[in-house]
Parts: C-alpha cells; sequence; structure tokens
C-alpha cells in the first residue's frame, strides 16, 4: 500500500511539473529571430532531479506533445526538435546528479547538459531544420555561427541558471507539502551562496548571448 501511495505521488508530482513548463511558453519567453527561447527545459530539470533521468524523458515529450496539437506551426519536425532539445538537457543533467548528488554533481551535470544540448542540436539543425523552415541546408549551415550555436548555447545557459535558483527552494517546498521525502530542515550555507554565485555569473552569460543576438 505504502509503495502505491508513492507512486502516485510521483505520477502527480510529474504531470505538475509538466504542466508548469507547457506553462512557460506562455508566461516568459524571448524571441529571436526565428527561435524562441522558454524556461520550459529548467522546470523539467528541477523535475528530472527529484524523480530521475527516465522521468526527465518522459516530461520531455508531455509538454512537446502538447504544443505540438495546441501551439506549433512547424509540425512533427518541430516536435522532434522540440523533445530532442529538452530531452538532452534533462537527462544528461539528472543522470549526472543523480549518481553524484551534491552541488558538484548538480553544477557538473547541468554544464554538462549544457554542453551537450549546445553541441548535439547542431547537427540535427543541419538534417531537420531545412525540411520544416522550407530552406536550403546551405543556408541552415551559415547560420550556425552567428545565430544556431550561440542561441542554443544562451538557452542552455538561462535554463541552468534558473535551475540553479530554484532547484533547492523548489525541493524543500515539496518536502514540507510531503509530495517527496527529504529533510525540510535545509539551511541556508556557504554551499548556497556558491550555488547563487555561479547561477549569477550563468545568467550574466545567457543574457549577454541573448543581447548580442537581439
Amino acid at each position: 500500500m505504502k509503495k502505491k501511495k508513492i507512486d502516485t505521488k510521483r505520477i502527480v508530482g510529474m504531470a505538475m511539473f509538466s504542466a508548469l513548463a507547457y506553462a512557460t511558453t506562455f508566461i516568459f519567453h524571448i524571441k529571436v529571430q526565428f527561435l524562441t527561447f522558454d524556461a520550459k527545459d529548467a522546470v523539467l530539470t528541477i523535475a528530472s532531479f527529484i524523480y530521475g533521468p527516465l522521468s526527465a524523458i518522459i516530461m520531455s515529450l508531455i509538454p512537446a506533445l502538447i504544443e505540438f496539437i495546441t501551439i506549433s506551426d512547424t509540425g512533427f519536425w518541430g516536435l522532434l526538435m522540440n523533445f530532442s532539445s529538452s530531452a538532452i538537457f534533462t537527462f544528461t543533467a539528472s543522470l549526472i546528479y543523480k549518481y553524484k548528488r551534491s552541488l558538484n554533481g548538480a553544477i557538473i551535470g547541468l554544464y554538462a547538459a549544457v554542453i551537450l544540448t549546445a553541441g548535439l542540436m547542431i547537427p540535427l539543425n543541419i538534417l531537420i531544420t531545412p525540411i520544416y523552415m522550407k530552406a536550403p541546408t546551405e543556408t541552415v549551415i551559415e547560420f550556425i555561427p552567428t545565430l544556431l550555436l550561440p542561441f542554443n548555447l544562451a538557452k542552455a545557459l538561462m535554463n541552468a541558471a534558473i535551475v540553479m535558483f530554484l532547484y533547492k527552494p523548489v525541493s524543500i517546498a515539496m518536502k514540507r507539502a510531503k509530495l517527496i521525502e527529504g529533510d525540510v530542515n535545509v539551511k541556508f550555507n556557504a554551499q548556497s551562496v556558491i550555488m547563487l554565485i555561479i547561477g549569477a555569473l550563468t545568467l550574466a552569460a545567457a543574457i549577454v548571448l541573448f543581447a548580442v543576438l537581439r
């Protein structure tokens, strides 16, 4: 009976975060030419730190599907790009954090997610973007150094910074609400300060990149 209760909480929590991730597409977004940043991946990564890397894949698919049905105008290929970007980022960060649950693990996981997302989205851009943008592959390749790579990097950095700021307070709030198990008496300490400083530097780097692109 106890296991069933825990599983129910997990499903409810994952559904809640997936819905919140979808909501961010309306609440907070930055438009850069034909590309759009939203904080969806940050929400999903916070959830994947709590529920694990397999959950990261599932939760990445849910808001991508809802966007595909409701607001997307890029069809199946846009859905594939949307899902891939979120899945790469959330799975990478949560997989590393799963095996190294510490400040270092969180930071390493997030920066590994930044690098892999920015890197792996480039071949996907070359293969898929020409299809749904109806543009020559050569044109898309020309956009890589001036738009696609810096945008993907800025997007990943911004999401990483948001996770650094919000993961701890969100996890504490969920523990106090008994949605997840753990110590609710977590104090603000030196590690918290370090995370906030790194988060601020990461946020600053993302803002600079977005400013240059705009």
